[in-house]
């Protein structure tokens, strides 16, 4: 089995070689002037015919989804292809996955899949008993589904067996979200609600104006809520208050990109808006708007936002202004992966193309961290077993014959040592 990992890595690693030195997939002078440099790209081994269709930066992984239903998994700090696998067939889209554990999971209207989230290896199928409606979300103890069927599901991880389900008021469609001990979840009726996660204790209720159907966005500042009435909502986390409410020139079918400070919501026609997160006068909600912009995808140091244009550009503006710094043209690169504090640019083509930039300084990769990206984290008593091995080990020029005992020897020569101590003196 080690010497299949070993040979699959060193495979793997000579693969991404090739790709860093082909022809740069972006300018480097362009890059350079917004304060980015190449980091790493890829160019994913398609088939004849094959086109992406998605890509989601989930954690540190990249999976990059064809219409046909081969998914790509990327390790996003290093760019090393970890596996390919098909998941579906052509006629079912590949909706986010998320992680649990070593675990990632798949929602397809057939079947619920779980894969090894480093190797690709299959662990789980299930058929699930409704109709699913939402990408699911995990503790990594249990994973939680929304249903058509209008309720929200649990399940165990390891098992075949739906631990609860909870009503809504419509079908759930938008990705839930998990924070503390609470579960968050939408329905498309414009419900939004909040229940203990591990037994479905009702937390509170909060209603919208319109059908939700983006994914929901969780963190210390509240529950951001997407809809399609033009309305961005955040909610109290803790009692379902509204916080604040910003509103759009259209619908909103895609979840907004958060950071602590600044939330960037995409709508079709004012482009990305960047907002204050924070308790402002609602005239002082509107930070900027770029309308010819597509999607952020990450801010460096506090004092720049990089977007993608929708007309294949990375977008270089100031995140208090909004005013442009710098334009970098980036031909096919259509699909963006936000990474909102990683400052990192990861954006990907329908050909097949993977791309990350960071900022200028950024220490450049080596073969051994490309190489550590395939093998998996070590549990820890594995950890434990590797630290007592190297405590055995013998140091440099320490001699491994020598007893480490302190004081005299102990006991005396064996019966055949005294033996050929006879032997030798009766020779001379």
């Amino acid at each position: 089995m080690f010497r299949k990992l070993a040979t699959g890595c060193t495979f793997a690693v000579l693969a991404v070689l090739p790709a860093l030195a082909e022809a740069d997939f972006i300018a480097p002078a362009a890059l350079h002037k917004a304060g980015l440099t190449k980091y790493w790209q890829l160019r994913l081994p398609l088939a004849e015919g094959q086109r992406l269709r998605d890509a989601y930066l989930v954690d540190d992984q990249i999976y990059a989804a064809t219409a046909d239903g081969d998914v790509f998994a990327v390790h996003a700090p290093t760019g090393v292809l970890r596996w390919r696998k098909r998941v579906t067939t052509a006629g079912y889209r590949i909706v986010r996955p998320c992680h649990a554990g070593n675990r990632v999971i798949f929602v397809l209207p057939p079947a619920i899949l779980q894969y090894d989230r480093y190797t690709g290896d299959p662990i789980l199928r299930i058929e699930p008993r409704f109709p699913v409606g939402s990408p699911a979300i995990s503790d990594g103890i249990l994973y939680y589904v929304g249903g058509i069927d209008r309720k929200m599901h649990a399940f165990l991880l390891d098992q075949d067996f739906e631990l609860w389900k909870a009503r809504a008021g419509g079908q759930i469609i938008s990705q839930p979200q998990r924070m503390g001990k609470y579960l968050y979840y939408a329905s498309d009726n414009g419900n939004v609600y909040a229940c203990e996660a591990r037994n479905k204790a009702f937390y509170w209720r909060a209603r919208t104006q319109g059908t939700i159907t983006a994914d929901l966005v969780v963190d210390k500042n509240g529950v951001y809520v997407a809809g399609r009435d033009d309305a961005l909502y955040l909610f109290d986390p803790d009692v379902g208050g509204l916080r604040w409410m910003a509103r759009f020139s259209s619908p909103l079918t895609e979840p907004p990109v958060v950071t602590d400070k600044v939330v960037f919501q995409y709508s079709p026609t004012d482009g990305v808006v960047a907002l204050n997160t924070g308790v402002v006068d609602v005239n002082e909600r509107v930070r900027w708007k770029v309308p010819d912009a597509r999607q952020m995808l990450t801010t460096i140091e506090d004092e720049r936002a990089v977007l993608l244009s929708r007309d294949e550009r990375l977008l270089a503006v100031g995140l208090d202004d909004g005013q442009l710094v710098a334009t970098v043209p980036a031909p096919g690169f259509t699909l963006p992966l936000p990474s909102p504090k990683g400052s990192a640019v990861f954006v990907a083509s329908a050909d097949g193309r993977l791309f990350c930039a960071r900022p200028l300084g950024t220490p450049p990769l080596t073969v051994a961290r490309m190489r550590a990206a395939l093998q998996p984290p070590r549990k820890a008593g594995q950890q434990a077993a590797v630290a007592k091995k190297s405590a055995a080990e013998p140091n440099e020029g320490e001699d491994i014959l020598r007893s480490k005992r302190p004081g005299p020897p102990i006991g005396g020569k064996s019966k055949v040592s005294k033996k050929y101590a006879e032997q030798q003196s009766a020779k001379k």
